[in-house]
């Protein structure tokens, strides 16, 4: 039997750099069945750190689509997603008024709220937590690289029940299960701008150049992300810095890689910096 997540994909998955690619590729070796949330929408997560009552019905919405369909818990694999899901949720616990606002509008599309004990967790959870150990045994040709985990600002903040805020090891743990070697460094939770990348190119790319230079000087091969925004900013502002390009995949890419799966079907072709130099 495959094991089966209810998975929210948010705006974002499906036109980065590989992630859906990836993910699939990797669902599909390890017979675990993605269960895409009904009907989803965007969770408002740019819109919900400005005006969090006025903006939190969509990520409600896909929260009661989420517990309609019968899951015990919601999957996603982007920060900024899972943050706001979280936030919404506690809000709705905390907010009687926005509560009750929000069930009314939900009643209408003949939902319900969520209930509190609906889980939300991020897709480097289940596969570090919920995938047995022996299923990433190493394919013996996978290339031996050393990676820098990059957590992003979101997944542990303000958060503390996921990983450490300031240093997160959930992701270097993981690196390691695949056979690579982490790379400690000291900015695997700094921010790397997100959505001001747009607005505010010039300190986006100060954030950017910071983290890569040390991933760098720590002797990086290559840099490991969970999120979408967080693999474009990293990747993308590069391209204007004028340094040595260090590849950014996300955490997906690097497992089908250490499972010896086909590297036509992991997207790897999308990402910008090429990381096929490390291992031809």
């Amino acid at each position: 039997m495959p094991m089966e997540i209810c998975f929210y994909p948010g705006c974002s998955f499906e036109t980065s750099a590989g992630y859906s690619q990836s993910l699939n590729a990797l669902c599909a070796h390890l017979n675990i069945r993605l269960n895409s949330v009904p009907d989803w929408n965007c969770c408002g997560s740019t819109a919900f750190f400005s005006v969090q009552e006025l903006s939190a019905y969509p990520a409600a919405r896909v929260l009661a689509f989420a517990a309609k369909s019968g899951a015990a818990s919601l999957v996603t694999g982007c920060n900024g997603c899972y943050n706001t899901l979280r936030k919404v949720k506690k809000l709705l616990q905390e907010n009687e008024q926005v509560c009750s606002d929000i069930q009314t509008r939900l009643e209408q599309e003949g939902l319900k709220p969520a209930p509190p004990d609906l889980g939300i967790r991020h897709l480097l959870e289940f596969f570090a937590q919920d995938v047995p150990g022996e299923a990433w045994i190493r394919d013996t040709g996978a290339p031996k690289l050393r990676v820098a985990a990059y957590s992003g600002c979101l997944l542990s903040r303000p958060w503390t029940d996921v990983d450490d805020p300031e240093n997160p090891v959930m992701l270097d743990r993981f690196m390691q299960a695949l056979g690579f070697t982490p790379v400690d460094h000291r900015l695997k939770a700094s921010c790397c701008g997100a959505a001001h990348a747009l607005p505010y190119r010039e300190e986006t790319e100060a954030l950017v150049e910071r983290i890569v230079r040390t991933m760098q000087d720590k002797g990086a091969d290559l840099a490991a992300t969970i999120c979408p925004l967080c693999q474009l900013n990293l990747e993308s502002a590069q391209l204007g810095l004028g340094l040595p390009g260090l590849p950014v995949l996300f955490f997906t890419q690097l497992a089908g890689l250490s499972l010896g799966l086909p590297h036509s079907g992991l997207g790897l072709d999308k990402l910008l910096i090429s990381p096929e130099k490390l291992w031809s």
